[in-house]
């Protein structure tokens, strides 16, 4: 009896894991420290996904399949603002909009996103989080974890910081890491040829969303676009106006500064009828023909960019996004003509989708007079 105990006990241990006593994997977690600073512990293995601003760069991180986790999303930001983008994205998920609508901002709905049961909601801390704060005590009750990355704070830390928490997330580290590293290699290549460029040297500019020739005044401060002009070897004109993320700035104001180059955005949105259209799919002289009528300000004329037809467009979304380097280089090329005459924008992004996202890239990004 005494030899046969010890074979018992080891056929008793190596039967154990079978009578329920293992770890399901589907029960094992992972901690991850937020760009909030939050440690935020859910699944090791996320299967469904609710996703508020930046769908893109988790499909950049997470790759194609990464959509068929997705049960919601914030249509709101997409519908009439990104009618360009939707239609792309729509062309290689046809089911992109049937997916549910958890509101987006003041109409996010905390019960929506609970009857959905997501084992994460991935949200974008300068968007979401002040409108989230008091809601988030309702998704911890409800066990639902939230997660919050940052791709407008321009800049390449907040980039990397980002790109690292959608890959912890999405057990995508190694894409990740590449993703920044391409980004990195693109933004220093023009932060290193401007940054001994002399203030004298730097000329004044002013940037532009545009509605239209005879609406106009909606600029960028220190936020956004306004904070890449003088990363890029310029002088923002509206720099000290707000901190605000967009300003309107005076006529009066426009043409004291006088700037020697003016660069607008610009995207399909319903409701514009004078804007330039930019974006997938969209066709380049349309844009330039849209980009003329702006010459035809008559408070403009004295401008020195008039004068020189100094004047140029770029996509909107080519800001606070993961592939925004392609924005950074074509506002460098305007700024500081003379330092990137081989450089070509476009052609990185294309480069960049072709690599990361789930379609190549066809359209028109930007135009210049």
């Amino acid at each position: 009896m005494k030899k046969k105990v010890p074979l018992i006990l080891t056929t008793l241990l190596l039967t154990l894991p079978s009578c329920g006593l293992d770890v399901d994997s589907s029960d094992k977690k992972m901690v991850v420290t937020d760009f909030k600073g939050r440690e935020v512990s859910l699944k090791s293995d996320i299967e469904k996904v609710c996703i508020s601003f930046n769908i893109e760069e988790y499909l950049a991180i997470g790759g194609n399949s990464a959509m068929s986790k997705v049960v919601g999303w914030s249509h709101k930001y997409w519908v009439n603002r990104r009618e360009d983008a939707l239609a792309a994205y729509s062309k290689v998920f046809p089911k992109f909009m049937e997916v549910d609508d958890i509101g987006y901002n003041d109409t996010i709905s905390v019960e929506k996103i609970i009857s959905l049961q997501p084992d994460v909601v991935l949200m974008s801390a300068s968007v979401n989080y002040s409108y989230m704060e008091d809601k988030l005590p309702l998704l911890d009750a409800a066990n639902i974890p939230v997660v919050f990355f940052d791709y407008h704070v321009d800049t390449k830390e907040s980039i990397r910081k980002s790109n690292e928490i959608l890959g912890k997330v999405l057990h995508q580290e190694e894409r990740a890491k590449e993703i920044s590293d391409f980004y990195d290699a693109k933004v220093d290549a023009v932060f290193d040829a401007v940054k001994d460029i002399k203030e004298e040297d730097r000329p004044n500019v002013y940037m532009e969303f545009s509605k239209g020739k005879d609406e106009y005044g909606n600029t960028w401060s220190k936020k956004m676009w306004g904070s890449l002009i003088g990363q890029c070897g310029g002088k923002n004109v509206a720099y000290d106006v707000s901190d605000a993320n967009s300003v309107d700035l005076a006529k009066e104001a426009i043409i004291a500064n006088n700037p020697d180059v003016i660069i607008f955005t610009g995207a399909l949105q319903n409701g514009l009828t004078g804007n330039i259209v930019l974006g997938y799919n969209q066709d380049e002289e349309k844009a330039k023909e849209m980009l003329a009528t702006y010459l035809e300000r008559e408070e403009w004329q004295s401008l020195n960019a008039v004068k020189n037809r100094a004047l140029s467009a770029v996509y909107h979304d080519l800001s606070r996004h993961v592939f925004d380097f392609a924005g950074v280089e074509f506002l460098a090329k305007q700024i500081q003509p003379s330092l990137f005459t081989t450089l070509d924008p476009y052609k990185d992004l294309q480069e960049f989708f072709t690599k990361f996202m789930p379609f190549s890239l066809e359209g028109c990004f930007m135009v210049t007079l």
